[in-house]
């Protein structure tokens, strides 16, 4: 079994490589996947640190269900913006937003 903190080190590093992508990237898609691994590192340490504590509680299945949806729901918009932003024929540079007008 691994130590803890290994575990927690690599959802450290999953979260600081969606960091940087939101940070580095004006691509529309490429942020959005940023935020999505930043998610998936947020649900390796609550793994991590529920797989290492002796008493399993269920406030830790209900924070995964939790995280779990909010990252469905984000996938679900990137969708419906790339379709949206594909029919209309938009670049995907996010500076270029203020051009979407409804």
């Amino acid at each position: 079994m691994l130590p803890f903190y290994y575990v927690l080190a690599a959802s450290v590093a999953l979260f600081a490589i969606g960091i940087a992508g939101i940070a580095t990237n004006k691509h529309f898609i490429v942020i959005m996947l940023g935020v999505e691994l930043m998610l998936v590192a947020s649900m390796v340490a609550v793994i991590g640190y529920f797989s290492y504590v002796s008493v399993p509680s269920p406030s830790g299945i209900v924070l995964l269900f939790a995280i779990w949806a909010i990252a469905a729901v984000e996938v679900i918009a990137i969708v419906a913006f790339y379709v949206y932003m594909k029919y209309i024929d938009f670049d995907f540079d996010v500076t270029k937003l203020s051009k979407l007008k409804w």
